[in-house]
């Protein structure tokens, strides 16, 4: 007896080990499941600790009396549990992400205008014209709904709003829109980020596609509907392999109308009258990253049918659309733009497509032709290096466009500096998308906490045989701090210049004389009480302009919380806004130089009223468009849509 003793025990400490192994090891691969479920797999956050008491089995119980066989059994399914747990662990693994271009640092006097993940759809925002209008000076125009027409200008001159894509600058190369391009073939549903670069002669938007890092597949899905037939899907699936391999697939359908067809059907005995439509677009992504390399594809359709939109008497024809936009790009990328050394070589390829008619009819009988543009394509490389450190970054890109059997060449380079409490820039392009040399130069100084100063100077000097002359627009601003709000006024002066009519909207292709014009700028931003956010951007200038009112005014009074006292982990989220627009009336130029005609829009004030309620990883929303129901117009004679609600659920996944 007292030499089996020994033994014994020994085989009973290790069943009572193997035991309390297999519990604990179940416990945590179901909590483990558990979180996965619920919780977003690339959020970093301290494990919960779960004590569990395991009854210990006594000398006499029949986990004692296993054989040697059930003890190798048992010890090889802990082994496959572990093995379970590792992968499970390594579901969560981050790895490095695709190339992503270059971005400003801020220089506002406050960062307001930078959206990221959640906050672009949490915003309100439709479309990219709905982020614009946070900008003083800008100007959008609205045909419709959703599939409307949807365009917009800085100073009433369109070619000084210029959009960026990972880097890849989206050119309107159709000659109906007049340099403009139609905000409704640019989708912010598939972005990470949206910022908006207020440089003092144009904005430049920068925005990057979504980028998934984590290798557990996630998927998103939205569906809402609304007024006027408002019909909408969304779909989104990313998978990362460990490897460093990557696939997105993305696709929307979104379709409206005010009459009594069918929103998913033809335009052909249609009775709709807004400018109503729909669109499809679908983009997909794959690339391979590893240390500092990467390499990605990206590729983007979009295809739209808008119905002709009958004005008011005396007023021009919105005429139908069909047609389609292709764009997709190559990227080999070395280096991380937010910090040390990077380089980017990107290969893109546009193609356009247009079909139905090519003319709109004025009340009075005469016809005005537009250019049409059957098919139309065009081809962009960009080549980039740069270095981002501790307190300054530079960079140096050149964009290639083959046009007419040339390769047309226009190097940027742009350099930021922080020093002490001042921040400064440059930015310096040399024979851009319209043959104009442009110049800026700006600074933000913070001398004390309550106290931001920002001034720039921008210059534009377009190619001799363009016709157009030389100007310059100057920026002044500053913002104190009264206890948690920023309060800030300033001046844009614009030079006399000329620019272009736009034809987007209706007119035929025409020069535009501009006289010098000063405007005064007004703003508020900040947290008016507790979880209230509030941001007033006002500006008026001494006189109206075409494409420009003269005095602008947006409201905006927010409460956003995740009301962390009850919900600490963050699975709840409130989002409710209200936003108030308000413009004066908006000069159109139409007709020849010689007999101008000069039509102005009657005023609009617009309220929009959102809310947004977040558990976990579903958001359900609820959007109201023009809370009053009167009418307004943003292009003259062209009747937006009454009072519109839409409804809906944007709803993620992580397997």
């Amino acid at each position: 007896m007292t030499v089996r003793m020994p033994g014994r025990c020994a085989r009973q400490w290790v069943q009572r080990t193997v035991v309390a192994l297999v519990t604990m090891v179940t416990l945590v691969a179901a909590g483990v499941s558990s979180v996965q479920a619920q919780v977003r797999p690339d959020t970093l956050r301290k494990s919960d600790s779960v004590r569990v008491s395991v009854p210990v089995p006594s000398p006499d119980s029949g986990a004692a009396r296993r054989s040697p066989e059930a003890d190798s059994s048992l010890r090889a399914r802990a082994r496959q549990v572990a093995d379970s747990l590792a992968k499970v662990k390594a579901g969560d693994t981050i790895r490095s992400p695709l190339a992503r271009f270059e971005t400003p640092r801020n220089m506002e006097t406050v960062d307001r205008l930078r959206w990221r993940g959640d906050s672009i759809m949490g915003s309100g925002a439709i479309n990219l014209a709905d982020l614009l209008d946070r900008v003083p000076g800008i100007t959008t125009y609205r045909s419709g709904w959703f599939a409307g027409l949807h365009g917009a200008s800085l100073n009433g001159d369109a070619s000084r709003i210029r959009i960026f894509l990972d880097g890849v600058e989206l050119d309107a190369v159709e000659p109906r829109n007049g340099g403009m391009l139609d905000l409704t073939d640019v989708p912010i549903w598939n972005l990470d980020e949206v910022v908006l670069e207020r440089s003092p002669g144009e904005v430049r938007v920068w925005l990057r596609s979504k980028t998934v890092t984590s290798i557990t597949p996630a998927t998103r899905v939205d569906i809402f509907t609304g007024d006027l037939n408002t019909n909408a899907f969304r779909g989104f699936l990313a998978r990362r392999w460990r490897n460093g391999a990557v696939l997105q697939l993305g696709g929307q359908q979104i379709a409206t109308q005010s009459g009594r067809v069918s929103a998913f059907g033809g335009t052909e005995g249609s009775t709709r009258l807004r400018s109503d439509g729909e669109s499809q677009s679908f983009y997909a992504r794959v690339g391979w990253s590893r240390g500092k390399l990467s390499v990605d594809g990206f590729a983007n359709s979009i295809g739209r049918e808008r119905d002709a939109h009958t004005p008011r008497t005396d007023y021009l024809a919105l005429p139908s659309f069909k047609g389609q936009r292709r764009e997709g790009y190559l990227r080999v990328g070395y280096g991380d733009t937010t910090r040390g050394f990077w380089s980017q070589a990107i290969m893109n390829a546009l193609r356009t497509k247009q079909q139905g008619r090519d003319t709109t009819i004025i009340t009075d009988g005469d016809t005005v032709v537009v250019e049409g543009d059957t098919i139309r394509g065009q081809t962009q490389h960009v080549v980039a290096v740069g270095y981002r450190g501790s307190w300054w970054t530079a960079s140096l890109t050149n964009r290639l466009r083959p046009r007419a059997g040339t390769l047309e060449q226009a190097p940027v380079a742009r350099a930021q500096a922080q020093w002490w409490k001042l921040d400064a820039g440059a930015w310096v392009e040399r024979n851009g998308r319209d043959s104009t040399d442009r110049t800026e130069l700006f600074a933000r100084v913070r001398p004390v906490p309550w106290l931001a100063v920002v001034v720039g100077r921008s210059s534009r000097s377009p190619d001799d045989t363009t016709g157009r002359p030389a100007a310059s627009t100057l920026r002044a601003e500053a913002a104190v701090k009264v206890k948690r709000l920023w309060f800030g006024g300033g001046v844009i002066r614009d030079d006399a210049t000329v620019y272009g009519t736009l034809p987007l909207l209706g007119p035929t292709p025409s020069v535009i004389a501009a006289n010098p014009a000063t405007g005064v700028t007004v703003s508020a931003n900040g947290r008016l009480y507790k979880d209230v956010y509030v941001d007033v951007q006002a500006v008026s200038w001494d006189a109206a302009q075409y494409n420009r009112p003269k005095t602008q005014i947006r409201t905006e009074i927010a409460l956003i919380s995740e009301w962390r006292s009850k919900f600490p982990k963050g699975q709840f989220g409130f989002n409710a806004r209200l936003i108030f627009d308000s413009r004066s009336g908006v000069p159109f130029f139409y007709g020849p130089d010689e007999d101008p005609l000069k039509w102005t829009t009657e005023p609009a004030q617009v309220a929009t009223g959102l809310l947004e309620i977040r558990l976990q990883r579903g958001t359900l929303f609820y959007q109201y468009r023009n809370l009053t129901g009167g009418q307004y117009e943003q292009i003259r004679g062209i009747t937006m849509p009454p009072a519109v609600q839409m409804y809906g659920v944007r709803w993620e996944f992580s397997n």
